[in-house]
């Protein structure tokens, strides 16, 4: 049963890659969201146990496949700048399951399906390239995923449906997200549990906040919604993302989309002030997050605090690093066939799965990306609303990172980041058109000045035909 739904799943995937659909896009976020609530329903009613080994647990390494496989195949009509960018992270991807697979086997390739779906969705949308229109509807995609994954969040507390207590209880979560019981029990909705859902809700809520055409037709209560589930998590991370990206968004882009935070503030605030004492049980959500005032006795803070503070010291023992497999749903595969040596370690949990070489690739990737971004944002028929949001959430993601990797995983940052880097037709044509018009303007003596290299703002073949 499982594999016949994952096969099926999966040649959805390939008949809409076939077509170089863009609808891929928008299947591959919602296969990411649901999957691991699929299986858990498959699991109780069909094999009445729970299979860490689920074909359905792969879907959206299956899918990341077909879609890397088609961006490989248009590759070569990446610029040069866009093919090292996906080189360099691509070939971090690969290190760190090369090495892991050495170690964990089976483990690593169910890990392969938590990193690879990112970096195949960015692909896929860069070589795609459609217009701004469509863009919109792939970020979207992340806030309809982020309002469905919040609506049965919602059920979830209230009713604790028995395929999600079993797994509860079979996975031996019982105590660390509550006991399966109604208003007991912490969220974790479709996703791998509480962590996952509460930092996929953070980042998606951003550009829900920051633009109205990003909301949905379901406008501030879509909002509201998300955050309230971010409270259900009882994980403070995702509150910390979601107030952080929007807070560099309006830093970092001078202002931009001002209004639209403190529009934000001023609704969920109100929400909460009135809201949050008529919610079921709300002495546990107050509890949890009421230790932010006093962050270095809670008991979270200290570990991370211990884990970085010896993280130098594990790095020293593995260089390399250890790999996929080691860390994040690695973890639970391992429990059958290794021990775990990777756990929540901040920036060092990227250090530790990728080693110094993987890390180094990973930077080296960002950094170019970040390159290309600060030239459009001083291009204003470059500067859309795509390129602020990527550059807010670039950002956000880094410094998220005290609270574990999230760089690497699939978030709504990574789409945010291709249809930045991907210059659409309308934004050159715009370009091109002040080009024609400045250079009609000035005489042919001073022409070469209007060269494709503006210094000194701009690096050498900034607007080439690279673009």
């Amino acid at each position: 049963m499982d594999w016949s739904i994952a096969i099926l799943i999966t040649v959805i995937a390939i008949a809409l890659a076939v077509g170089r659909s863009t609808w891929l896009v928008d299947y591959a976020v919602f296969v990411f969201v649901l999957n691991r609530g699929l299986r858990r329903i498959i699991d109780y009613y069909v094999y009445h146990a729970f299979n860490p080994f689920s074909p359905i647990s792969l879907t959206p390494l299956l899918i990341a496949s077909v879609m890397a496989i088609f961006f490989l195949a248009g590759y070569r009509r990446l610029p040069r700048w866009a093919g090292l960018i996906f080189a360099y992270l691509g070939a971090a991807a690969g290190y760190a399951f090369v090495i892991g697979f050495m170690t964990f086997k089976l483990a690593a390739v169910y890990a392969l399906g938590e990193a690879l779906p990112p970096l195949a969705l960015a692909g896929y949308a860069m070589v795609l390239n459609p217009s701004n229109s469509v863009r919109d509807r792939w970020i979207r995609s992340f806030s309809w995923g982020a309002i469905v994954v919040s609506v049965y969040g919602w059920y979830q507390y209230l009713t604790i449906p028995p395929w999600d207590g079993f797994w509860l209880r079979e996975v031996g979560f019982i105590g660390y997200m509550g006991i399966p019981e109604p208003t007991k029990m912490s969220v974790f909705s479709t996703m791998a549990e509480r962590g996952p859902l509460a930092a996929f809700l953070g980042f998606s809520v951003v550009p829900m906040i920051v633009s109205p055409k990003w909301r949905t037709f379901l406008g501030w209560p879509a909002v509201v919604l998300v955050f309230s589930v971010i409270l259900l998590t009882a994980s403070r991370g995702g509150l910390v993302m979601a107030l952080l990206g929007t807070t560099i968004f309006v830093l970092v882009n001078r202002g931009a989309k001002m209004g639209q935070a403190i529009l934000a503030v001023l609704i969920v605030g109100a929400t909460a002030w009135f809201g949050i004492s008529r919610m079921p049980n709300t002495e546990n959500v107050k509890s949890r997050f009421s230790t932010l005032k006093n962050i270095r006795e809670d008991g979270s803070y200290q570990g991370r605090v211990y884990t970085m503070s010896n993280g130098l010291e594990q790095l020293a023992r593995t260089p390399l690093g250890n790999g996929f497999g080691s860390g994040g749903l690695g973890v639970r595969i391992n429990n059958v066939q290794s021990i775990s040596v990777v756990g929540d370690a901040g920036y060092f949990q990227i250090l530790l799965i990728y080693g110094i070489i993987g890390t180094a690739f990973i930077a080296r990737g960002l950094y170019l990306s970040w390159r290309r971004l600060v030239i459009y944002n001083q291009i204003s028929e470059l500067r859309t609303d795509h390129v602020l949001l990527a550059r807010a959430l670039m950002l956000a993601t880094i410094l998220c990172c005290w609270l574990g990797d999230m760089v690497t995983v699939f978030s709504v940052f990574w789409l945010a980041l291709a249809c930045g880097l991907a210059l659409g037709k309308d934004s050159l044509a715009r370009l091109q058109l002040r080009l024609e018009r400045v250079g009609a303007s000035t005489s042919e003596s001073e022409r070469p000045q209007l060269d494709f290299n503006p210094k000194p703002i701009l690096p050498q073949g900034t607007l080439d035909k690279e673009f």
